[in-house]
């Protein structure tokens, strides 16, 4: 195997590997996410769903004491 034949071989490895990435990364950046704050004594959350799903976040309701209803983070 020649030099050239191998530099040739090594640098279509490299590109596929480079695009593999490029598109798991754009990917990951499509998924659909929502998150809900902190409100008093409930908790927040935060959820990122696969991208054939809908993310479905509510506040929690409640007063600085005590949380009456959490917060809830759902794909749906």
């Amino acid at each position: 195997m020649s030099q050239r034949l191998a530099f040739r071989i090594v640098f279509v490895l490299l590109l596929v590997v480079v695009i593999g990435a490029c598109a798991g990364r754009r990917a990951r950046n499509t998924m659909p996410a929502c998150s809900v704050p902190a409100a008093g004594a409930c908790k927040g959350c935060r959820i990122t769903c696969p991208a054939d799903q809908t993310p479905k976040c509510v506040a929690g309701q409640g007063d600085a004491d005590k949380c009456d209803v959490p917060a809830s983070c759902t794909c749906g």
